[in-house]
């Protein structure tokens, strides 16, 4: 059995794992920074920390939306770092049993899907189910981690000046 929190992105359903979630927050305004590799929005302090923030919907092809209420930060575990998402909204969490659980197809999985760990059975609808391992490759991490160490740098720099804001 393995519990997945489903979210939205431009109206259609994803899901991932619990256990690869750090935790869900309230949306908060994206700090772009030049030179971040491919497919990245920015970063995002939460706490004392600092996140690099992913863009799934340009990995997945979708339009953008209009941030709202219901806007969320998902910050995710990976084998490599930390890294944010940001959601459309959050659903529920539910649990998929073995037999509601299918790997997805060999033959199917391209550099393109590479993201998807597996599909889930809710009912009568099939949820895709992010990996966050893949969804940065080891370059991409590295270049995050270096912006994020100047970025760690310009912040410890300015809170003595501008109140702590990054």
């Amino acid at each position: 059995m393995k519990e997945i929190i489903v979210f939205f992105l431009s109206d259609k359903e994803y899901g991932i794992e619990i256990s690869g979630m750090q935790s869900l927050e309230n949306y908060r305004e994206i700090q772009h920074a030049s030179e971040l590799p491919d497919g990245m929005n920015g970063l995002v302090q939460i706490r004392d920390d600092i996140y690099p923030v992913y863009d799934m919907k340009q990995k997945f092809c979708l339009p953008a939306k209009e941030v709202t209420e219901d806007t969320k930060i998902l910050l995710l575990r990976t084998h490599a770092g930390k890294v944010a998402i940001v959601v459309d909204r959050v659903g529920k969490v539910f649990r998929a049993e073995d037999k509601d659980i299918q790997e997805f197809p060999r033959v199917a999985r391209t550099r393109d899907t590479d993201y998807i760990n597996f599909i889930a059975k809710r009912g009568n609808d099939l949820i895709v189910v992010v990996n966050p391992d893949t969804l940065l490759t080891d370059e991409q991490y590295a270049a995050v981690e270096e912006k994020e160490s100047h970025a760690e740098e310009t912040s410890d720099d300015s809170n003595t000046n501008n109140g702590g804001k990054l």
